[in-house]
């Protein structure tokens, strides 16, 4: 069975190298026939002259065409691999010194010798190691280019391909910068793949590496933290994110306050303090990191900052709609808020503004935030089509990114007024955040709502008063550290 597998893997994998090739090509670069060529194709076991023919005749890739490991041809990597072998072969003579050595023998007469002749082969090694790392690096870099090239035309299984073999050269080179390049590209495939907690683990490595070798940050450095400081804070790691940027704004030091990225990081501390509970230090921290940042980023900036802005009273919900420029995110934004407040004008308002005719259509993006349109529809009209219709949106959420969608189902049949959905919903929501794990930060307005839910359900069930006071807690406890959107709940 096994063996009829393995057969099946070979096909497909010949058959793949017949496009763009007729089979005569094939058999005249392989020295066979016509006629076998056919056969193979048509499930008979390849012999092994064959396979080898393949590999020498089109340049094949052995590991792919055995084990489907890595790209199928080398010509990528063809350069510089002959000297490259020899030097290896040389590696293991070399070493073979070591292996051969027994500690007993440094106890004898003849340990001068041992000890002279370990000497020569690590001279041996490392003369040859420095020989591999300078023809790997050319191979290595090519790699990478045409890894990154691919992953920019989001063609990702050939980046996938060129990302392993690259991983594999990695080990013969010993250049820093590639070996980073390496990481950077890897979060990127991984990124893309929306495979967030893989990616966030090569980031990781990519701010560690620098340090582990006692290199000062520069200013690609500062990007490197900005991206996995943004990463951590799309998987609700905040805790973790802020201690990340707050050591890393040490890390840097003032002299260093005009890189690139500088500002952000510091602004990324002050909005997680004010996502976190410390409203006002946060606010105080994001306005002074504010000038750092060049106008491209002015409006990004503005709009997080319009966030907490209205949850501290000091921007009122009709002005915001003037505060930036950018429209999308901006009605994102303004939509989570609006939904929290679950004015039915303010609210229509937000929709009809994030879905003016002469701005694009938001799509996918934060899809609880998205709300909207289904809480206008259950306060207005109690459509209990709506909770179902927003269930299959939120069950779209990408790996990794936590979003809780029962608490807003919860509110949306809250707001129909069916108890016995909104508690269902509820129960289960609380499930959810006891399971999640402490380092998961839940996001402010989810959790108000989730609380505010709890006081609702609380007024006609007894079962719900430990909620409740939960809830009370929590509204006190950001009332007091300048939540002024949370006045009227306690």
């Amino acid at each position: 069975m096994k063996a009829a597998t393995e057969t099946e893997a070979l096909r497909k994998r010949l058959t793949l190298l017949t496009n763009g090739r007729s089979q005569s090509e094939i058999a005249r670069r392989t020295g066979t026939s016509v006629a076998n060529v056919n056969r193979y194709l048509k499930g008979t076991r390849m012999s092994a002259e064959f396979c080898a023919a393949l590999v020498k005749g089109l340049g094949v890739n052995p590991a792919w065409l055995l084990a489907g490991e890595g790209t199928p041809f080398v010509s990528d990597i063809t350069a510089g691999t002959a000297a490259m072998a020899g030097n290896l072969l040389e590696l293991v003579e070399a070493m073979n010194v070591v292996s051969q050595m027994r500690l007993g023998a440094l106890t004898g007469k003849h340990h001068l010798g041992v000890l002279r002749g370990l000497n020569d082969a690590l001279t041996t090694y490392e003369a040859l190691r420095k020989r591999l790392n300078e023809q790997s690096v050319p191979i290595f870099s090519q790699l990478l280019a045409d890894a990154e090239k691919a992953l920019k035309k989001f063609e990702t299984v050939r980046a996938a391909d060129l990302l392993k073999a690259a991983e594999q050269v990695a080990r013969l080179c010993d250049e820093p910068a590639l070996n980073h390049k390496l990481l950077e590209l890897q979060a990127q495939q991984m990124f893309f793949g929306r495979r967030h907690n893989e990616a966030l683990e090569y980031q990781r490595r990519m701010m560690l590496e620098p340090l582990t070798r006692g290199a000062i940050i520069d200013e690609a450095g500062c990007r490197t933290l900005v991206r996995f400081v943004l990463t951590l804070h799309t998987l609700n790691r905040l805790g973790e994110a802020m201690k990340v940027s707050e050591a890393s704004l040490i890390l840097l030091g003032a002299e260093r306050a005009h890189f690139e990225g500088y500002g952000m990081l510091e602004f990324l501390f002050g909005r997680m303090k004010a996502e976190t509970g410390d409203l006002l230090p946060g606010l105080a921290i994001m306005t002074r990191a504010m000038p750092r940042e060049g106008p491209e980023r002015d409006v990004a900036l503005r709009l997080w900052l319009t966030t907490h802005l209205l949850r501290a009273g000091l921007l009122r919900p009709q002005d915001a709609l003037e505060y930036g420029e950018n429209i999308g995110p901006k009605a994102v934004l303004l939509q989570q808020y609006a939904c929290w407040l679950e004015d039915p004008d303010y609210l229509q308002t937000i929709c009809d503004f994030a879905l003016d005719e002469r701005h694009e259509r938001l799509g996918d993006l934060m899809r609880p935030a998205l709300l909207g349109p289904y809480l206008l529809r259950a306060i207005r009209h109690n459509d209990r089509d709506a909770p179902r219709e927003f269930a299959a949106v939120a069950a779209q959420a990408p790996e990794g990114v936590r979003e809780f969608p029962d608490i807003f189902l919860c509110q949306l049949w809250r707001r129909i007024g069916d108890r016995r959905q909104a508690a269902a919903h509820f129960d289960s929501a609380e499930k959810s955040l006891a399971a999640t794990p402490p380092e998961i930060h839940v996001d402010l307005l989810a959790a108000a709502t989730h609380h505010r839910n709890a006081l609702w359900l609380a007024e006609k069930a007894g079962r719900y008063e430990p909620a409740a006071r939960r809830a009370r807690d929590f509204f006190g406890l950001h009332l007091r550290n300048g939540f002024v959107c949370f006045r009227g709940l306690v």
